[in-house]
């Protein structure tokens, strides 16, 4: 909706736009399944080792 030609789009109500996105990303639990070398998440929870690089994967802790 513009109210001039040369005015800037106003947004919708907040109630027109819909849910606000979740913030953040994974939990960071599985902060233990990435490879510390490559980066690469580890495709089982109770892997050891990185399936890409072979490097050991940080313990999960206690």
């Amino acid at each position: 909706m513009k109210t001039r030609a040369d005015d800037a789009e106003v947004p919708p109500p907040a109630a027109d736009r819909g849910p606000e996105p979740a913030e953040g990303g994974e939990p960071a639990c599985l902060l233990h399944l990435v490879c510390p070398d490559c980066g690469r998440l580890a495709d089982e929870r109770g892997a050891r080792t990185c399936s890409r690089c072979g490097a050991p994967l940080p313990d999960s802790g206690p």
